[in-house]
């Protein structure tokens, strides 16, 4: 399932990402979620999904106890699209983690512009780089014995808020002017044809995974619209 086309990760986010911000019903959110996370583990490992399912369980936590409480407002609705969001984030993961010249050539497949194809390659790689920059900063701190409690978080919000956002900003900044300059030594501002280093093309797993997605995705379709006629 590693090699799973590109082409496919992408079918699979989308009819999933569309589903669950139409679903109706409680029942067709945990259903995508369940296909979200055996999609995402077949072909990653269940270690990098699990954080993503440890964070949608928490979403769901915080929903079931405040979504009584009236001092909160709106709150619960935010919850709810997050909770949402983060399945089409675990669907997401697949397409992250490929290759980026992959990724770019399986676009370049699809007849996608050029242009939307360097941003989303780019974005899908720049994400996860702002992760690993938090992480950094974070340590940095906890050395320095900035955020090392819940009271001295609590109490000093406003500087660790500021201690965290500017060396992120000036990290990211970095990150971004390198990763221009590595787009334009490898030619993407050329005009004209390319050649990718990765073969694209389907292979008949690629077509059965294809199938099996299909199917999961009616079926979760149909399963909301059935339970929903009932409600």
């Amino acid at each position: 399932m590693k090699n799973i086309d590109i082409r496919v990760r992408i079918a699979a986010m989308l009819m999933i990402a569309a589903g669950i911000l139409v679903f109706r019903t409680e029942y067709a959110v945990y259903l995508s979620l369940l296909f979200a996370v055996i999609w995402a583990s077949l072909i990653l490992g269940f270690k990098k999904v699990l954080p993503q399912l440890l964070l949608f369980c928490a979403l769901e936590a915080a929903l079931f106890l405040i979504k009584d409480v009236k001092a909160v407002g709106n709150l619960p609705l935010l919850l709810v699209y997050l909770r949402r969001m983060n399945i089409a984030v675990i669907t997401a993961y697949p397409i992250a983690k490929a290759p980026t010249g992959r990724l770019i050539a399986s676009l370049d497949r699809m007849k996608i512009p050029r242009t939307f194809t360097i941003s989303l390659a780019v974005l899908f790689r720049f994400m996860p780089t702002v992760g690993m920059e938090y992480s950094a900063i974070r340590q940095a701190q906890k050395y320095r014995g900035v955020g090392t409690s819940i009271k001295t978080v609590v109490l000093r919000i406003p500087q660790l808020f500021e201690f965290t956002l500017v060396p992120l900003l000036i990290r990211t900044t970095k990150v971004a002017d390198e990763l221009t300059a590595s787009a334009e030594v490898r030619g993407m501002k050329l005009k004209g044809e390319y050649n990718s280093y990765h073969e694209v093309k389907m292979h008949v797993y690629d077509w059965i995974a294809l199938t099996v997605v299909i199917f999961c995705a009616a079926g979760i379709y149909y399963v909301d619209h059935l339970t929903g006629s009932v409600m």
